[in-house]
């Protein structure tokens, strides 16, 4: 990837992506670690409009506002932009359904990957063209994160 790309994590936890790669990188949490992350919700990060080439949601679709999430993250990022997801594939109703509802969002899938048993990777890519009010954009949920007690 270009070195000159900039990455919001949104729900970085501690902002290992930061930490790891030699991007210019905005790490962004409900709680910060440490001073490379700023505190907020995912809904409204401070970035301004289109002003991002890469949006990481890696194990962080976790509220209860996930159609927030997405509107903010198509606000930021620039067309063309990429948008790349990790998630529990169990979280998953129907990833399809999950796919074709980002699509009314502007996200074009671009890879799926379900190869890995327990995750799911998806990529997708922001086209601005479509002019879709907000209000009119489907909700979004996933199922709850549940943890087996060993």
């Amino acid at each position: 990837m270009d070195r000159k790309l900039v990455v919001a994590d949104f729900g970085c936890g501690d902002a290992k992506l930061a930490k790891s790669v030699p991007h210019k990188v905005h790490s962004f949490d409900l709680v910060a670690t440490d001073d490379t992350v700023t505190a907020c919700d995912m809904a409204h990060v401070p970035l301004t409009n289109d002003s991002v080439d890469v949006i990481v949601f890696c194990l962080s679709l976790m509220g209860t506002n996930l159609k927030e999430y997405f509107m903010e993250a198509k606000r930021v990022l620039k067309n063309n932009g990429l948008l790349k997801i990790a998630e529990v594939e169990s979280r998953f109703e129907d990833i399809n359904s999950f796919i074709s509802k980002l699509r009314s969002y502007g996200f074009v899938n671009k890879a799926k990957d379900l190869s890995h048993n327990l995750f799911c990777f998806l990529d997708f890519e922001l086209n601005k063209s479509k002019s879709v009010k907000n209000e009119n954009l489907p909700a979004i949920t996933l199922k709850p994160c549940l943890y087996k007690k060993r």
